[in-house]
């Protein structure tokens, strides 16, 4: 494959009309790499470095004013650039595929100076015999030698993909950067017509451990959003628990302290539904917390009477303890907190569409402390929903009254 002229001291060789030492006898020693970075078995980008070095103690002045046009069909020149800056002049043409260059600089003792010019090159290799064929040709056009010309490529890094080298020229060296095959060739002298010739063939195969490994990891991922959105990661990290009342048992009775624990946590929204309601004073004065910090409390019970029939007729019973109980949350908290429903059984408690306790303990001391009661709770905002869900078509049926003074008056009084 025809290589990149090295256009820059071909320029410098170039007639000038002022006096200027030539490079072959200023001292200046010239160097060359080329290296192919592939980006496919055939796609490469290739950088030309141009190594100048003053091994002189003296500066050495080298000035040229003319230039060259760089053309190379089917590649594209992306880049030129020198280290340090400040020597180097281009245009490219239109379609990127020529240059014109120009070049003046002058020499400090010791300096080393670089042009690099960067091109694409889509057709580096040419496919033959189940093999990809690389070859590259570096000549010396020149008056002098050039004192190292480095030649290397790197295969591509492909997870799919084996990149095998199956044949390299006497004298090339394997070579490994990071975890990328590739080879390198060196030489110390190019003598003026010379030419350096290096070639390689290598193979592509996939690679099916990686292919192999790559479906499993794709099965099991798919399996892992099933599991995660079939409620399979529900089941797992669902934070959940039994309680219970067990009297005479001290210390293993946890129906109220997780009752507590929930409701001080609320953040935005409780809700209760238990038919009683009384002897619990740490209730109202934590529900009485809420309230004042803005957290909406609603709460679902039973009214203060019982309805007995006696002959024909219905009587009302008050109860003291209930009644006592509706009395202060009518003074405690804001109104339309407390709503009453005869035909209420569920005793929960729903914090914040996050938390959720059933059971069967009223809010009582007797539910609390004296029966067997039993119940669960659990974080988990599907459940709770629900139980909003619930709660809520309870709160707005017929049957629930809001709990006022007036309406307590008028039963006292039927």
């Amino acid at each position: 494959m025809r290589r990149l002229i090295p256009f820059i001291l071909t320029l410098v060789l170039l007639p000038v009309t002022f006096a200027a030492e030539t490079v072959h006898d200023s001292g200046i020693i010239m160097g060359i790499e080329v290296e192919y970075d592939f980006k496919s078995p055939e796609h490469s980008i290739v950088t030309i470095t141009y190594k100048f070095t003053n091994p002189e103690k003296e500066p050495i002045p080298l000035d040229y004013a003319s230039s060259f046009t760089f053309f190379r069909e089917g590649s594209e020149i992306i880049e030129v650039y020198d280290i340090p800056k400040g020597s180097v002049q281009y245009r490219l043409t239109e379609d990127k595929r020529g240059v014109a260059f120009f070049f003046a600089r002058t020499f400090a003792p010791g300096e080393e100076y670089e042009v690099k010019i960067k091109v694409d090159s889509p057709k580096t290799t040419e496919r033959g015999d189940g093999v990809w064929k690389f070859k590259d040709i570096e000549g010396n056009f020149f008056e002098w030698p050039i004192n190292g010309i480095r030649v290397s490529f790197l295969l591509p890094e492909s997870l799919f993909r084996s990149y095998r080298i199956v044949r390299l020229d006497p004298g090339a060296e394997l070579i490994y950067q990071e975890q990328r095959k590739g080879a390198v060739w060196e030489r110390r002298v190019l003598y003026p017509g010379e030419s350096y010739l290096t070639t390689a063939d290598f193979t592509v195969s996939w690679n099916i451990h990686a292919i192999v490994l790559s479906i499993v990891f794709a099965v099991l991922l798919v399996a892992l959003i099933y599991f995660f959105y079939s409620g399979g990661r529900r089941r797992i990290v669902i934070r959940r628990g039994f309680v219970k009342t067990l009297p005479g048992h001290k210390g293993e009775s946890d129906i109220i302290s997780k009752v507590e624990e929930f409701i001080r946590s609320a953040k935005h929204e409780v809700a209760i539904t238990s038919p009683w309601i009384f002897y619990v004073d740490w209730f109202t004065s934590n529900i009485k917390q809420l309230t004042d910090r803005g957290v909406r409390v609603r709460i679902i019970t039973w009214p203060w009477y019982e309805r007995r029939k006696v002959g024909n007729r219905w009587e009302y019973i008050e109860n003291r303890r209930q009644s006592f109980a509706l009395e202060r949350f009518l003074d405690m908290f804001p109104p339309g907190t407390v709503k009453l429903n005869e035909n209420l059984h569920s005793k929960l408690v729903v914090v914040d569409g996050k938390k959720v306790i059933a059971s069967s303990a009223n809010l009582t001391q007797t539910g609390f402390w004296e029966n067997y009661e039993a119940g669960i709770w659990l974080e988990d905002e599907e459940v709770a929903k629900q139980a909003m869900e619930y709660f809520d078509k309870v709160w707005n049926s017929k049957d629930s009254i809001t709990l006022t003074k007036e309406f307590m008056r008028e039963k006292r009084r039927e």
